[in-house]
């Protein structure tokens, strides 16, 4: 299919060598000469690519690239023409979006090569917003990676059944509640309510009234019934978020209804009836709740009827670069900025970090960074030190770090001691090529030790030479 261009310009004989030029290269072209008409074409059809002048009879090419950059829902590459060319015209059409700058007269090689150049660069661009489109139908889950694939092909068959019950496991900020949202977005449930309660944020007693409701006068201050989140969600979907944070009282009630569909309203002695499906989230161990009789077993297995575990972001670094291109068009359009795309070095210290807080740590830091900085090129001094610090401090100790292992799933740490410990000694047996009095030294203990520490931790030893010697 052949592209569509657009030629704004007030010479008739550059309008009409354009489209000559262009029509000849395979490309389907309009013209305008006022930025009226061309404001009106452009809210009638769809362009690929928009040629501007600068000076136009009623107006400024700059101000109706304003207007497309604001105005226009797909936002076409621009490329300036201009006989008046200044750097301080370049840069404030690049800010609007123009994708090159060109100074009048212009060969004919030229322009065909830019025109080139632009349109695959908005190809391109249209196919990453296309992939965030499809991704949209499911609340915005952006990836390509295939572990989330695998994700969203299991909400895909979950969303088949109505009412199976799906516990989603993962860290905190990997998107557990986008998934709940994908199951119920996709389900025939859709057209009904999705009922979302953080179990974390409201306290015990608050969170059985929040969820039940109440009749007038259950309590001191209950003046007037009030309809609970279960009953407001009938006939949709309620997802009950941070589930292992749910006392144990409320535990019971909760199975009770998942087993029964019916609860009762405080202060009621009449049973309500409910059709809902019931997704629930958490970043804890249940498995460990139960253990610490925190979490009733029972529950947890009838809640957990499908487990779906969403990775963290380090495990799928495939999607870095295209969550990034996401938050960048986001916060561009929000701070009505121009960042373009990010450096090769920049990319790479960011696919290295460890994302302890996941894709809203990812999305924190680049509204941190569009908020403070205005290059259109993001690079390696723009990046927060915390980012520099776990890159280097990777590098140096290639060991996993204490902010990288989630204390809340318990580590061994006798375990982590001996493999750091043995970390240690290879590499000071290395530097000393074996020698395990030069070893000894390096890390600082005695021989007696260091020998004793050799065998218990099953390090291979070194050669035998236990002299002083280098």
């Amino acid at each position: 299919m052949s592209n569509r261009i657009l030629i704004i310009d007030d010479e008739k004989l550059i309008r009409e060598s354009l489209t000559h030029l262009l029509t000849g290269a395979g490309h389907r072209v309009e013209v305008a000469s006022r930025v009226d008409d061309a404001k009106v074409q452009i809210a009638k059809e769809v362009y690929d690519l928009i040629l501007i002048d600068l000076r136009l009879p009623d107006g400024s090419g700059i101000d109706l690239m304003r207007h497309i950059h604001d105005q226009v829902d797909y936002a076409p590459l621009c490329i300036m023409m201009t006989a008046y060319g200044s750097v301080d015209t370049a840069v404030e059409a690049m800010k609007y979006g123009a994708y090159d700058y060109i100074n009048k007269p212009f060969k004919s090689k030229e322009i065909l090569l830019i025109v080139k150049l632009a349109l695959e660069t908005g190809k391109l661009k249209r196919e990453v917003r296309d992939i965030i489109k499809e991704q949209s139908k499911a609340n915005d889950i952006i990836s390509v990676d295939p572990m989330m694939e695998r994700v969203m092909a299991m909400v895909r068959k979950v969303a088949g059944n109505r009412d199976v019950s799906v516990l989603i496991q993962g860290e905190s900020g990997t998107g557990k509640e986008l998934v709940a949202k994908a199951i119920h977005s996709l389900s025939e449930r859709s057209s009904q309510p999705f009922v979302s309660i953080n179990c974390a944020s409201i306290p015990g007693n608050l969170l059985e009234s929040e969820l039940f409701g109440y009749e007038k006068g259950a309590f001191t201050d209950a003046k007037s019934r009030k309809l609970g989140l279960l009953e407001k969600g009938n006939g949709g979907t309620v997802f009950l978020d941070e589930i292992g944070d749910m006392e144990a009282p409320l535990q019971a009630k909760l199975l009770r209804v998942l087993e029964e569909s019916k609860f009762r309203r405080l202060g009621s002695v009449e049973d309500v009836c409910i059709d809902v499906r019931f997704l629930s989230a958490t970043n804890q161990s249940l498995e460990k709740l139960i253990e610490e009789n925190k979490f009733r077993e029972d529950l947890y297995y009838r809640i957990k009827v499908i487990n779906i575990v969403v990775p963290p972001l380090r495990e799928r670094r495939l999607d870095i670069e295209l969550l990034l291109k996401y938050y960048f068009d986001h916060f561009n359009r929000k701070f009505k900025k121009n960042v373009k795309e990010i450096s090769e070095g920049a990319l790479e210290l960011l696919q290295n970090y460890q994302w302890r807080g996941n894709v809203r740590e990812l999305k924190n830091l680049v509204e941190r960074i569009m908020i403070l900085e205005d290059s259109e090129i993001i690079t390696e001094e723009h990046l927060p030190l915390e980012v520099f610090s776990a890159n280097r401090d990777r590098n140096r100790f290639g060991l996993a770090l204490p902010w990288e292992y989630d204390f809340r799933q318990g580590v061994d740490f006798n375990e982590l001691v001996k493999s750091f410990s043995s970390y240690l000694i290879e590499e000071a047996m290395k530097v000393a090529g074996g020698n395990k009095a030069k070893t000894a030294r390096l890390l600082n203990m005695d021989r007696g030790t260091l020998r004793y520490q050799i065998k218990k931790l099953g390090v291979v030893n070194g050669n035998d030479d236990e002299s002083d010697d280098d």
